[in-house]
């Protein structure tokens, strides 16, 4: 991948297969996206709509929901940008997809991207100690499932960097 900023459009240029790994993971993340919070599975409820906070605040069963429903509605809100990235990361010109966006779409692409990464870390059980392995030995300990998404979830971690240097360089380099 290569990322530049060009004034108030961010590029990004990918190779085949990280364009097709990205649309794979759009279109995961997109699928996901559309189930509401109600009947998402208690993993994907613990990493997006975590309702511990309302507890903690005493808000009411309705208000909870209500607030839940919110945060639904700021993710499926992505729905449309979504499915526009992927078309443009199927389209190959001069042997190069690119992703053209302007900065507020970019903000949006880092959070669905961390939205994916949460995902894939609660539904194949991945903690720190799994993203802190020494090695490829110990990476080939974990269950092919657990290897895919520790692979999507660095990817998407360096993806965002990227992102975050050309948006805000003075966050991603706080995060040094």
């Amino acid at each position: 991948m290569k990322a530049t900023r060009n004034r108030e459009q961010v590029t990004l240029t990918w190779n085949a297969l990280e364009s097709r790994v990205l649309r794979q993971i759009l279109d995961s993340i997109a699928a996901h996206y559309r189930v509401p919070p109600a009947q998402v599975d208690p993993r994907t409820a613990a990493v997006w709509y975590s309702s511990r906070g309302c507890e903690t605040a005493g808000m009411s069963a309705e208000d909870t929901r209500d607030w839940l429903d919110q945060l639904h509605g700021f993710k499926s809100a992505n729905l449309g940008l979504i499915t526009d990235w992927i078309k443009q990361l199927a389209q190959c010109q001069q042997g190069h997809y690119a992703l053209r966006i302007n900065l507020e779409q970019a903000a949006r692409l880092v959070t669905v991207l961390n939205d994916h990464r949460l995902l894939a870390a609660a539904q194949h059980g991945i903690g720190q100690e799994e993203m802190d392995l020494p090695s490829q030995q110990a990476l080939q300990k974990l269950a092919p499932a657990q290897q895919v998404a520790l692979f999507e979830i660095h990817l998407l971690a360096w993806i965002v960097e990227e992102l975050l240097q050309l948006i805000a360089p003075d966050a991603a380099n706080w995060m040094r």
